[in-house]
């Protein structure tokens, strides 16, 4: 006679028998699918982003030549902050249309030439933010640095262009300027959905753009624990460093770090490259990973705000730089089997 067996005991043969069954394999994230989560969730919003600040500054700009008054000024300046840390993020990995050379021209021209500005400043048109004067503006390359330049000064703010308390040349050339980078920063959002449109019918084109994503974080690293860091100045000044005459040079470094690791490891519920390695059962990388962007990390947030002042605190953070960018470029890569291009 069979005797029936009990529901607790049933309840306990089923469970150890569906611990004895092995874990459903996670699916892996494709190199197409990667590209995309990157294009729609960091670089694609990177360029909103640098539209909308460029265009606040436009305006504020425009409110302070109308309008002259402290406020207006303290406002024009924090808008320039904001724009410049918008072009900082993009500039700390280049990718795409914005690794163009005449797109960094005009953007962040290197190095700055004052004697330029005051020449342009004669050439200004009219009407500055006229459909001809914004085809002719590209051919500027001042960017931001000259609009930092009226704004701030050359360390003494209060003689800036256009702390003036009258309209004259620097106002108009602020304005060709600014309307100038805002119209570029809006044509380089229709090249990126152009080619975020490719990469859903070019299957070969996936991996190329991430090994290109790859190189380019490389290549930020670098430039931020190179000369961003005055590396080859064996006394620098204020001056040795971008975006000084703001005094923003430190947050700069932030936004282009910052940049970076939402390029590796995603952002807003996308996708990042820690993502690609996890469906891939290769976790000691990805804390590898970690670990060196979170010494990365400190290492900047040690900096003081004016980067002349500490030479040890600035060769430790191009130490831990420079390391992060080895990581990624040696053993990540290795991992997830895309070589830098």
């Amino acid at each position: 006679m069979i005797r029936s067996i009990p529901a607790a005991s049933m309840l306990l043969l089923a469970t150890l028998a569906s611990a004895n069954e092995p874990a459903p394999a996670i699916p892996r994230l494709t190199p197409p699918e990667l590209a995309i989560s990157l294009t729609e969730t960091v670089y694609i919003p990177a360029q909103v982003s640098l539209l909308e600040h460029t265009g606040r500054l436009t305006g504020q700009i425009a409110a302070l030549c109308a309008t002259p008054s402290s406020q207006r000024l303290q406002d024009s300046r924090a808008a320039w902050v904001s724009a410049n840390q918008a072009w900082r993020r993009i500039d700390a990995v280049r990718m795409g249309p914005s690794r163009r050379e005449d797109v960094q021209n005009q953007f962040d021209p290197w190095p700055f030439d004052e004697k330029t500005v005051a020449k342009k400043m004669r050439d200004t048109p009219q009407d500055p933010t006229s459909q001809p004067a914004l085809a002719a503006s590209r051919e500027l390359k001042q960017g931001l640095p000259a609009l930092e330049y009226l704004l701030f000064g050359n360390g003494a703010p209060e003689a800036a262009p256009l702390a003036a308390k009258k309209i004259d040349a620097a106002c108009r050339y602020g304005l060709w300027v600014s309307a100038g980078v805002a119209r570029r920063a809006q044509e380089l959002i229709y090249e990126w959905q152009g080619l975020r449109r490719g990469l859903n019918y070019d299957p070969s084109y996936p991996r190329p753009f991430l090994s290109e994503a790859l190189t380019r974080a490389v290549a930020g690293l670098r430039e931020l624990a190179g000369w961003k860091l005055a590396n080859q100045t064996e006394a620098p000044r204020r001056q040795d460093f971008p975006d000084w005459r703001a005094g923003v040079s430190k947050r700069s470094l932030d936004s282009g770090l910052d940049m970076v690791e939402r390029t590796l490891l995603g952002v807003g519920g996308g996708a990042g490259f820690d993502d690609f390695l996890a469906t891939r059962g290769k976790d000691e990388a990805i804390d590898g990973l970690k670990v060196r962007l979170a010494n990365a990390r400190i290492a900047v947030a040690g900096l003081p705000d004016d980067l002349s002042s500490a030479e040890g605190e600035r060769r430790y953070a191009q130490r831990r730089l420079n390391e992060l960018a080895d990581y990624i470029a040696g053993p990540l890569a290795e991992a997830l089997g895309i070589p830098l291009s």
